[in-house]
């Protein structure tokens, strides 16, 4: 599904309101230059690799959605929505077949109602938290689509709730896997599972191969540091829900490692908005082991009191879907929140 966001000025006898409508056909990125680094198998049956999402996808959606009026960056960013910089990874001549990588531009804007008052829900999104796993891209495209469109449930969402979003929380692995740069410098891909697919040359370097395990490591990387300080500003170290789009898995399934997060009122929402997603835990005894830890989760460290002491972390990872199936669930996870809120 291709997307675009019309702003519609409507003037009458009295003040000019705006409408927003989503409509087709208009996100024509070069889908053709780019195919997904590591070919997934729950992808093969679709016919088509799904397009990769890149780091120029991330920025020209950033800069649309934030033409909206209930867009703008969040405190921590500048008017263009860039909360930092990525280092960048310069030539090295340890490794004179590592290309340069430039740095990348770290995105960060909400979404509510500003003229709305009293209490509000604060919601935290991101993605891109490894490489590769494109799929949870399209997840966060198609939900924030939703919330910043002109139905009447995202209308209701953005008067009860701010939507704090971090669309790609790992630039330069997402650059690399883009570009399918092999970096000498990391992890050997002979050594077992390969983890270039989920970690950046920042991490490569100091020895570390997944991004989604070092969130909980204050001074020692960059971009990390950029992301959680800027969470801490935003929303000063409290939140009540965070989704951290992952996948694709051959079973599209969701997991929290709050047990109450499980069985609230908001997970029961979801099983049935989105019934053929499997959750993680003890009930449904569906990878009941990784519910929780390895310590460095991104879900862990919200949920901790060195983050933003998130009341209800969630990790999604979907199916092996087309593009529109993706986004679709996207939209589904925001009208849950919807059904628990009206």
């Amino acid at each position: 599904m291709k997307s675009i966001i019309v702003i519609v000025i409507m003037m009458s006898l009295g003040p000019c309101s705006t409408r927003t409508f989503i409509k087709k056909d208009f996100f024509n990125y070069p889908y053709n230059k780019v195919y997904d680094y590591y070919v997934i198998e729950a992808w093969r049956d679709l016919g088509e690799t799904l397009p990769a999402y890149t780091p120029e996808m991330v920025e020209r959606h950033s800069r649309l959605i934030g033409k909206l009026p209930w867009v703008s960056p969040v405190p921590s960013a500048d008017k263009m929505m860039v909360i930092g910089m990525t280092p960048g990874w310069p030539k090295n001549s340890a490794y004179p077949d590592d290309p340069e990588i430039p740095p990348q531009k770290i995105f960060g804007y909400q979404i509510t109602d500003p003229g709305s008052e009293g209490h509000k829900l604060k919601i935290i999104l991101t993605s891109g938290n490894h490489a590769t796993e494109f799929t949870g891209n399209w997840v966060l495209e198609g939900m924030v689509n939703f919330i910043a469109g002109d139905d009447p449930e995202a209308k209701f969402l953005r008067q009860k709730a701010i939507f704090y979003v971090y669309p790609d929380v790992n630039p330069e692995g997402r650059y690399q896997a883009v570009h399918r740069i092999n970096l000498q410098v990391a992890p050997d891909p002979n050594a077992g599972t390969d983890m270039r697919k989920r970690g950046n040359p920042e991490l490569y370097a100091a020895g570390e191969g997944d991004h989604n395990r070092i969130w909980n490591t204050r001074g020692k990387f960059s971009t990390i540091d950029v992301i959680t300080g800027s969470m801490m500003k935003d929303m000063g170290g409290e939140a009540d829900y965070m989704w951290d789009m992952h996948g694709p898995q051959t079973t599209g399934n969701w997991r929290t490692p709050s047990d109450e997060a499980r069985t609230n009122a908001y997970a029961r929402a979801l099983l049935k908005r989105e019934p053929d997603i499997v959750r993680c835990g003890p009930e449904s005894g569906f990878k009941v082991n990784v519910a929780k830890g390895p310590e460095g989760k991104i879900g862990l460290y919200v949920l901790s009191g060195e983050g933003q002491r998130v009341k209800y972390p969630y990790v999604y990872e979907p199916g092996g879907w087309s593009r529109e199936r993706l986004m679709e669930s996207g939209r589904n996870i925001a009208l849950a929140f919807y059904d628990i809120l009206r």
